[in-house]
């Protein structure tokens, strides 16, 4: 890349941030990302059962195809046998989704009182 275009180019500026000298204010900022993030969450769930849901259509009529009707979950590939993939992506996938809604559940903001506990525990001596 030539030098020229290189030296012309304006370094980035940071995006502003908000800054709020008030606990008010502060409070209402968590107060809408957390709102915010519980609604990824509940689209993050309609998108794993609609997706689980088709997944699992389209699992049973390849395993009906492949294999004829259910008789057992097989790993061995003999005639009957339905493979069970599809348990690993649901088991996975809702893995991710079960730490997402956790952390959307245990979140909460930080209140004086508890910084002060920290300050007053590292302060004392053991």
């Amino acid at each position: 890349m030539p030098t020229e275009t290189l030296s012309e180019r304006e370094p980035a500026t940071p995006a502003p941030t908000r800054t709020t000298a008030t606990p008010d204010g502060e409070l209402r900022e968590w107060a809408r990302k957390h709102v915010e993030r519980v609604h990824k969450l509940k689209r993050d769930v309609a998108i794993f059962l609609l997706g689980m849901a088709t997944l699992t259509g389209i699992w049973a009529l390849v395993e009906w195809q492949d294999n004829g009707p259910f008789e057992r979950l097989s790993d061995n590939g003999n005639p009957g046998d339905w493979e069970p993939w599809i348990l690993y992506v649901a088991l996975v996938w809702g893995f991710f989704l079960v730490l997402d809604a956790l952390k959307v559940y245990f979140d909460r903001p930080t209140t004086q009182a508890e910084i002060d506990r920290a300050v007053e525990r590292i302060r004392s001596p053991r």
